[in-house]
């Protein structure tokens, strides 16, 4: 399994110098859900430093005006020979079909990537990729692998997307309160006592889980059954924790992963009634 970063700096070499073998990058106005997005300027700058792994994500919904423009930007990728686009919009795999731009896309629809067959019907239309839903168990990954020729990456350790909106949600709050306006902030549901990250920005709102997800105790056997790519979120980690945990992966450290980021198995042993299938 290859190990893939999601990181909220610049200083590129110090993580790949300790494990990682490459980076996956939040493209400025194209993707959401991200603590900091990059620009082509930025992926070009990565291109010329190293020549490890250089993904892109393009996850946001697309709107008619944007459609130009994404098209100019997707040609900028495939002259960078990005090593893939994780995709929401059906708008970007049209352009790339009747294009015939040369880029690996992989299918990224957040909590909808939970089956074999969706993945199939995506790999015959020459996506050849697929980002796993979180909400799937360990049993619901393993049928997937076995099942689909398709490229797997899978989130080993991160913070969960719970939601995402459109609106701005935070200002409309804040405004309502009158009280002076934050882009991120941390509430408690009050019946389940869970705790949940609110993050606003140009593209809307973003609702996080409060408690990473660790998948370190399958890692092994994520590995051994061929799940290709395995992404570590950065998050609210320090540059010297996150070196730390990368270590502690590429060396096998379940302990210090576990000490590092908690026991947060999310839906490996029970399943989530909130679920496409």
């Amino acid at each position: 399994m290859k190990l893939l970063g999601v990181i909220n700096d610049d200083s590129y070499l110090d993580y790949l110098n300790n494990g990682l073998d490459g980076f996956i990058f939040p493209l400025e106005n194209y993707a959401v859900d991200y603590f900091k997005y990059y620009t082509l300027e930025d992926i070009e700058k990565y291109k010329k430093t190293t020549n490890k792994l250089c993904f892109v994500v393009l996850n946001k919904m697309i709107f008619n005006n944007e459609l130009d423009s994404l098209f100019n930007t997707l040609k900028q990728l495939e002259k960078l020979k990005v090593d893939g686009i994780f995709f929401y919009d059906l708008a970007i795999l049209n352009l790339v079909k009747k294009n015939k731009l040369s880029l690996n896309l992989i299918y990224n629809q957040t909590h909808m990537v939970t089956n074999s067959a969706t993945i199939n019907l995506y790999y015959d239309l020459g996506v050849k990729g697929a980002y796993l839903s979180n909400e799937i168990t360990k049993d619901e990954i393993f049928n997937i692998r076995n099942n689909t020729k398709s490229d797997l990456f899978i989130l080993l350790l991160g913070n969960p997307v719970v939601a995402m909106s459109r609106r701005t949600l935070l200002t409309s709050y804040f405004t309502n309160k009158k009280e002076m306006k934050k882009d991120l902030i941390t509430i408690k549901e009050p019946k389940s006592g869970g705790e949940f990250i609110v993050k606003e920005d140009i593209n809307g709102t973003t609702f996080f889980y409060n408690k990473r997800l660790n998948l370190s105790n399958i890692y092994k056997e994520l590995d051994s059954n061929n799940i290709n790519y395995g992404i570590i979120e950065m998050g609210s980690y320090t540059k010297s924790e996150y070196i730390e945990l990368i270590k502690a992966f590429n060396n096998f450290d379940k302990k210090k992963i576990d000490e590092l980021a908690g026991h947060n198995r999310g839906f490996l042993y029970r399943e989530t009634i909130y679920k496409v299938k």
